[in-house]
């Protein structure tokens, strides 16, 4: 009987699963069955509306996706069959480990740098782009080797993610739009195999004792599963059955003109592939860090503090997030002229910004001034992204009359970030320092009230 390993995919009544973050080599196993997702990981926050993991976790979710490439590699180089069952395709942002340092002393700041990631970045070949869309409505190719599985589980197998393009040897389409949801791919002496993913009814689990359990039904269906698994296996051998070639044919009286040509050519080009991918990613990395402007029209918390920062900086601010464990304040800011201020960030998805941040904001300035270094209290300056959800020329007046009517009580400066957006944007793409200066002036002098800038120079406007 033939071994079959199954990492991230549980058939029933068989032992020999393996989670992602197993260290299991895939080389015991005539055959291997595999299901990509990022389960076994957590994250402790979105990014751009997808999960960011920490550094720990971000190394080790690459560590493990490294392990499986390569052992997924090494076996289809030794000719065995991989079915990749095709989940939802899901991407996420992990940090890199490389990080940015921005001013000094006191204003000394690092920035993390993120990347894109996702849960297929351990195929070892490249396939079309992928779409995470779910149907039930598929289509057989009719490929004689894959009849039996297609007649005994197209009852239980649905798509969860489409190829945005054409592959040589496509198994299963979309009804509509004719999109792979699987594919033939013969890689060194092996074949990978995509498959839409097997997913049982919850009738399949029982539990006893606090403990899960496959029924029957279900054990019966695991069992024929794997023999369909297997008997696929076997039929794509017979077609691509060849003999082992013996050591000595790799002496160098035996070898081929053309065969070394053709190796340093493959050898030049898998360099060149390096040097791009390489490339490409710290490419990625720097994007990643510039649109953190286009928070400012869209985020809360976190990302959107970032993103003022940011956005501060590009005025000429000097702006940092403080904490020192007792004291936390979202953006200690100081202009170039000298003026010093407080700031606390506010996003809401359908409202306008109300009166609750500024019992944070009053106390911050506080205990802040409580501090020994600081010998007068600061400004204090709320941000406001109100109905962040809303297109920002579509929205309604993003702090509330009685939030206005407290600003001009304590003295504090509103500010939308919607409006930041467009002047950092323009200063940042024209380099206009007058321009900021005169920004700068409008906060300045619009304490009690909402920041009116300056309208953005006609000829190089920056409306988001």
């Amino acid at each position: 009987m033939k071994k079959i390993i199954s990492v991230g995919f549980d058939i029933p009544g068989s032992k020999d699963y393996q989670p992602y973050t197993s260290s299991q080599s895939l080389l015991d196993a005539d055959v291997i069955v595999f299901q990509p997702d990022f389960d076994d990981y957590t994250y402790h926050k979105d990014y751009q509306g997808k999960p960011e993991f920490d550094e720990n976790e971000s190394f080790r979710l690459t560590e493990d996706t490294r392990h499986w490439k390569a052992e997924i590699s090494t076996a289809l180089q030794e000719g065995k069959t991989v079915f990749v069952f095709m989940c939802q395709y899901e991407e996420v942002f992990i940090h890199t480990g490389k990080k940015e340092y921005s001013g000094t002393g006191r204003n000394a700041r690092v920035t993390n740098m993120l990347s894109s990631y996702n849960n297929y970045n351990f195929l070892p070949v490249s396939i079309p782009s992928l779409i995470a869309k779910e149907g039930t409505e598929l289509k057989f190719n009719n490929n004689s080797i894959f009849t039996t599985f297609w007649n005994e589980f197209k009852g239980y197998i649905k798509y969860e993610s489409y190829m945005e393009g054409k592959i040589d040897a496509p198994l299963f389409f979309t009804k509509t739009g004719n999109k792979p949801v699987g594919g033939l791919f013969h890689v060194g002496k092996g074949n990978l195999v995509l498959l839409p993913p097997v997913r049982y009814p919850e009738n399949f689990t029982t539990y006893k004792d606090m403990e899960v359990f496959w029924t029957e039904d279900a054990i019966r269906l695991g069992k024929r599963l794997i023999q369909a698994l297997i008997d696929i296996d076997n039929a794509l051998r017979d077609t691509i059955e060849t003999s082992p070639p013996p050591e000595w044919i790799a002496e160098e009286k035996y070898e081929l003109k053309s065969e070394l040509e053709l190796k340093s050519k493959i050898d030049a080009v898998s360099h060149e592939i390096e040097i791009l991918v390489t490339g490409k990613n710290t490419l990625l990395d720097v994007l990643q860090h510039d649109v953190r402007l286009k928070n400012l029209l869209f985020e809360k918390g976190k990302p959107l503090e970032t993103a003022i920062i940011y956005a501060l900086e590009i005025l000429q601010y000097k702006a940092e997030n403080y904490d020192d464990g007792f004291l936390e304040i979202d953006q200690v800011i100081i202009a170039p002229e000298g003026e010093r201020y407080i700031g606390e960030a506010e996003g809401k998805d359908t409202s306008a910004i109300n009166i609750d941040k500024f019992r944070q904001l009053e106390s911050n300035i506080q205990e802040d001034l409580q501090r020994e270094e600081i010998t007068e209290p600061a400004m204090g300056i709320l941000f406001g992204n109100g109905f962040r959800l809303t297109p920002p020329q579509e929205r309604e007046e993003q702090f509330t009359e009685k939030c206005i009517k407290n600003a001009e009580r304590l003295n504090a400066v509103l500010m939308r970030t919607s409006d930041l957006f467009n002047i950092a944007k323009y200063i940042k793409e024209n380099k206009d320092d007058s321009f900021a200066k005169e920004c700068r002036k409008a906060i300045l002098e619009s304490r009690g009230k909402i920041v009116t800038f300056p309208a953005v120079p006609r000829k190089l406007s920056a409306s988001p």
